[in-house]
This record gives C-alpha cells, sequence and structure tokens, in this order.
C-alpha cells in the first residue's frame, strides 16, 4: 500500500502545563509527561511513517508530521489519539495509586473520584488534519493543506466548557482542589491537605505543609505519578549552589562534610536527601544562611530548634564559608529556539523532492537535540526539555552565557541555522512561574532582534526591579571581556554606574563623543595595576562595539548594567 497522505497531529494545552509550577520537579515532570504523550502517539501511527520527529531518542514534540496511507489516515490518526489518552491516563492512575496508599486518600469517596475523572478526561485538547498528495506539487501542497486545516481545526475550540466549583487548587489558581465528599470550605480542603502532608510517605519535598499547597487532578499527577519518582530533579536553590557545592568540594571538603554531618544529627528524620552526591545529600537551600531561622525550618521541614541547636549549625555554615567563600543567590533561567523554523520548512518544500529534504531537516534537529546532554550535565545544569529546536534549563548564574552560547553555536554547526534565547537571572526563591514568564518575554525580545542569532538578558533582582539587554552572539564576546575585567579588578564596579549615568547624554549618531567618554571612565576606574594602553585599547573596544548593537548607546548602557548585577551576584563573599 502506497503511502500518499500527510498528516499532521498535535495536541495541547502545552505552555500553560509547563508553567502551573510551584518547583521545579512541577516543570521537569510536566515536560517528562508532555513527552511521553507525545512518543505514545507517535508510536501508535509508525516510528517509519514520522517525517517529523526524526527520532524518539529525545524529548517528543506536542506537534508530529508523518506519511501515511490515505485510506487509513483517519485510524492512524484516531489510534495516536487514543494512545496518548491511554499513556495520560496511565500516569494519572499511578498517581491515583500512590495517593491511594496515604491514610487520608479514601479511594471509596464517589465525589473525590469523580472530580479526579472528570479533570484527567477534559484536559487534554488533540487536533489532526490529512491531506492526499495530489500531483504536481506532492508532498509540498499536502503539507500546506494539511497544515491549514489543523490551525483552522484549533481556532474552532470545539470542545465543552467544563465548570470548576469550589475551593481552587494552588498550581493552576483555575480549577477545582480534590477535596472528600461533603469539605468544600476553604479551612476544609486546607486541612485535607495538610493531612496528607503530615504522611511521613509524603514530606517537605512532595508537599508543602500545614494545607498551603492544594492540588487538583493535574497537580497531583505531576507531584504523585510514576515519573515522579523517577528522577529528583534540582529545586532552584539547588542550581544556583552548583558552584558553590564543585567548590566547596575542591578546597573545603572537610567543613562540606562537617555541616552536612551536623545537619543530619541535628535535623535528624525532618531532613530529606535529593541528591545522589555522598558529600552533599541535601537541598542547597540548606547552604544558605537564611534557611536556618526558625520560620524557614518551620515552613520547610515542620520543625522547631533550640538557639543553641540553631547556632551551632549557623557556626558550622559560618566556617564553610571561610573557607569555600559564599554562594550565588541567583540561578538562571535558559530558554533556546531555532530561528525562521517555519521558513525553513517551507525552503525544504521547495526543493525538488520536498519530502527527503524535510527528513533531512528533521535528522538535523534529532542531531542537536541527541548532543544538548552532553553540554549540559546533570552537574552543571538541571536539563528540563530538550525537543530538537527547543530547549529549556536551569543552570547556575556564572555559567549561564557560556552554556548558552554553545548551544547556540552547535545547533548552527549542526542544523545550518540559527538560533537564539531568552536568559532569565532570578532569585532562587523567587517564584517558578514568574521566572518562567521573565525567561519567555526575554526570548522574545532575542527574536525581535534584526536577522536574530541573539539572545535577551534579563536580571530580575529580588526588588522585582528587572535590567535587561539584547545583544547578537556575535557581540557576546566584548561583553564578557567586559566582565572578565569586572571580576579581576582592572575595572572598578563603579565604572558601570558612572558610565551608565554619563552616556545617557550622548546621542546614538556621536560615535567620537561616545569614545571620549568611554576612554574617560575607563581610564577614571581603572586599577593602577591595568597599564594604562591597555585600557584605553579596551575603551575603544567598547566604542565600537556599540556601534554595532542592536540599540547603540542605549544598549550599552543596558549592557553595564546587567554587567555589574552578573559580577556583584557571582562574586565570592
Amino acid at each position: 500500500m502506497t503511502a500518499d497522505a500527510v498528516l499532521v497531529f498535535t495536541f495541547s494545552p502545552v505552555q500553560p502545563f509547563i508553567a502551573e509550577a510551584r518547583r521545579t520537579s512541577d516543570l521537569f515532570v510536566g515536560s517528562r509527561i508532555l513527552s511521553e504523550l507525545a512518543t505514545a502517539a507517535a508510536r501508535a501511527i509508525g516510528e517509519q511513517n514520522l517525517v517529523y520527529p526524526a527520532s524518539l531518542s529525545t524529548d517528543a514534540p506536542n506537534q508530529l508530521v508523518a506519511l501515511v496511507p490515505a485510506d487509513v489516515a483517519r485510524s492512524h490518526a484516531e489510534a495516536a489519539r487514543q494512545a496518548l489518552l491511554d499513556r495520560w491516563r496511565e500516569l494519572a492512575q499511578s498517581a491515583w495509586d500512590a495517593l491511594a496508599r496515604l491514610s487520608a486518600w479514601s479511594v471509596n469517596d464517589v465525589a473525590l473520584r469523580d472530580t479526579w475523572q472528570r479533570q484527567r478526561d477534559t484536559f487534554w485538547e488533540i487536533y489532526w488534519a490529512a491531506a492526499p498528495l495530489r500531483a504536481p506539487n506532492g508532498y509540498a501542497e499536502a503539507y500546506q493543506r494539511a497544515r491549514a486545516a489543523l490551525d483552522a481545526a484549533k481556532r474552532s475550540r470545539l470542545f465543552a466548557p467544563v465548570v470548576e466549583p469550589s475551593v481552587k487548587d494552588t498550581l493552576s489558581g483555575a480549577r477545582q482542589a480534590l477535596h472528600p465528599d461533603g469539605q468544600t470550605s476553604l479551612r476544609q480542603v486546607r486541612d485535607f491537605w495538610a493531612r496528607l502532608s503530615r504522611d511521613p510517605r509524603v514530606g517537605p519535598s512532595r508537599l508543602q505543609p500545614d494545607g498551603r499547597e492544594r492540588l487538583d487532578t493535574i497537580g497531583a499527577t505531576k507531584r504523585f505519578c510514576e515519573l515522579a519518582s523517577n528522577r529528583r530533579f534540582p529545586s532552584t536553590s539547588t542550581v544556583a549552589v552548583l558552584d558553590f557545592i564543585r567548590r566547596a568540594k575542591s578546597s573545603a571538603l572537610n567543613q562540606l562534610r562537617a555541616y552536612s554531618d551536623a545537619l543530619a544529627e541535628t535535623l535528624g528524620e525532618a531532613l530529606y536527601t535529593s541528591r545522589d552526591d555522598p558529600d552533599w545529600r541535601y537541598d542547597g537551600e540548606l547552604l544558605f544562611a537564611e534557611s536556618l531561622a526558625p520560620a524557614q525550618l518551620r515552613e520547610s521541614f515542620g520543625i522547631e530548634l533550640s538557639q543553641e541547636h540553631r547556632q551551632a549549625l549557623i557556626n558550622k555554615l559560618r566556617a564553610l564559608y571561610k573557607a569555600a567563600g559564599t554562594p550565588s543567590t541567583y540561578y538562571a533561567v535558559l530558554l533556546l529556539d531555532g530561528d525562521d523554523m517555519g521558513k525553513r520548512i517551507s525552503d525544504a518544500l521547495q526543493s525538488p523532492d520536498p519530502l527527503d529534504a524535510h527528513r533531512a531537516f528533521s535528522k538535523t534537529l534529532a542531531a542537536f537535540a541527541a548532543e544538548v546532554p552532553n553540554l549540559l550535565p546533570p552537574d552543571q545544569a538541571g536539563l528540563v526539555y530538550n525537543g530538537g529546536d527547543d530547549v529549556l534549563a536551569l543552570l547556575p548564574l556564572s555559567a549561564a552565557l557560556d552554556k548558552a552560547h554553545a548551544l547556540a553555536e552547535r545547533f548552527q554547526a549542526l542544523t545550518g541555522g540559527t538560533a537564539s534565547a531568552g536568559i532569565a537571572l532570578v532569585h532562587h526563591p523567587h517564584p517558578l512561574g514568574a521566572a518562567l514568564q521573565a525567561a519567555r518575554q526575554a526570548e522574545q525580545e532575542a527574536k525581535r532582534v534584526p536577522r536574530k542569532s541573539a539572545l535577551c538578558i534579563a536580571a530580575v533582582k529580588r526588588s522585582g526591579e528587572e535590567e535587561r539587554v539584547a545583544l547578537r552572539w556575535a557581540d557576546l564576546p566584548v561583553f564578557q571581556q567586559l566582565l572578565d575585567h569586572l571580576r579581576q579588578g582592572n575595572l572598578a564596579t563603579r565604572f558601570t554606574s558612572d558610565a551608565v549615568q554619563n552616556l545617557a547624554a550622548i546621542a546614538p549618531d556621536s560615535p567620537e563623543m561616545l569614545a571620549a567618554e568611554l576612554r574617560r571612565q575607563v581610564r577614571r576606574h581603572r586599577a593602577k595595576h591595568w597599564e594604562r594602553a591597555k585600557a584605553d585599547a579596551f575603551a575603544e573596544t567598547l566604542a565600537q562595539w556599540t556601534q554595532a548593537l542592536p540599540g547603540t548607546v542605549e544598549s550599552l548602557r543596558q549592557s553595564l548594567g546587567v554587567a555589574r548585577f552578573i559580577v556583584r551576584e557571582t562574586t565570592e563573599g
């Protein structure tokens, strides 16, 4: 039977599903669930029929393209739909079973089960379209007609509205929180989840105590399904201190172990492990002094410590700081996405053999995805999603720029196209949803740079103020030179604030005035050990660099502000 129809299959909502996350484990498991559902659908269609993705060895995207026999296109699509829903129900059932083993969860509660099944069965929206190949344009025309039909179907919104009454869950804020029959008040729902959180098989690593977290079926599936127990994902606090842990293991191992042992002895059963590293097995939160405050210990571990025990821990932590410096309190959220992907597919469709060209392009994306884990190993980053032209990762602040640049360079080398990135630099307790939104906005700003191949860095300060700058990847080496001179003490950090203030009066079309002011500021703030000729050469480099920036002088001012932030937050105390 000849394969003679293009089938395009997709499902949603994707971004809201990922964004409904209070902790990194929600983010990670949510991404794993999406990939599992897409993989199940792809296998039902048949891997041999897939045009995109070319491989299911990495995270599968939520849109699939396949070439199938026209007379069975509908059955392939229906099989994919059913496989997706079956896998979703399997994952939800594994969460239900895990919760059923807890004392506060009753499988015989009709209201609880009804809410669970309603939310489980109405969440996903699944769309597909197929178009037969016709001469003379064949694959290219069929693909375009299938995509147009799919877009029309998605705009139709052909699904029934769902009413979500009563107290809402704390992840989405829009769906009904799960609760026993008849217990519908906020106090009763809080009490139900508080009882669950007190079960020693749950603990604060999966559910905040005292009913502060209330989950619906979607959130409960993220927290308790089989994928949630397969791998521990680092918290934002742990990502922020990855550099510090590596540094402490190298130069202050005795002090790190002494503090770790003291925590185990003092916190006892309340202390949970989150890492496989024998030298530091706990959440990175405990490497910050504020985590030992009474209120924080109550919130994170549900315990009270005497002043004597608290002070003993603080002393051990101070000894660790003295030997290894202090950890950064910021981490980075990285979103990287291929540029002009729609145009690149259109170009492939205009080739003499559009089907082979589309398949070849898919293979280049698969090759890039296969290399991403090598560029972002677990001890240096938290890789959340890796879907070909789309990467989401959490990184230590000091590594964010280098890792993002390495990914963009490898993407271009393997695919022949460029990629752009948004990087949000965020305080580790900052709400995760807000951090993701900042990274997404930064990515969108990078995409607005002419000809793209750009990044936007957004420094989200704990005060709520934000500084950001958009640069091309080609601009990054000079920005990193600026960071190096500030870190090495060649330039006082006051250079950045003084230059920002004085450059405001310089017009973008005054390169001579810009060069003179930069030379004056660099000379004024250079260290005595830095030769004047080298300082003047760097000032000239900055002046020339500014003329190539997307926003010229304003981009330079933004760059200086972000550089000041990065240096301040990555300098060891």
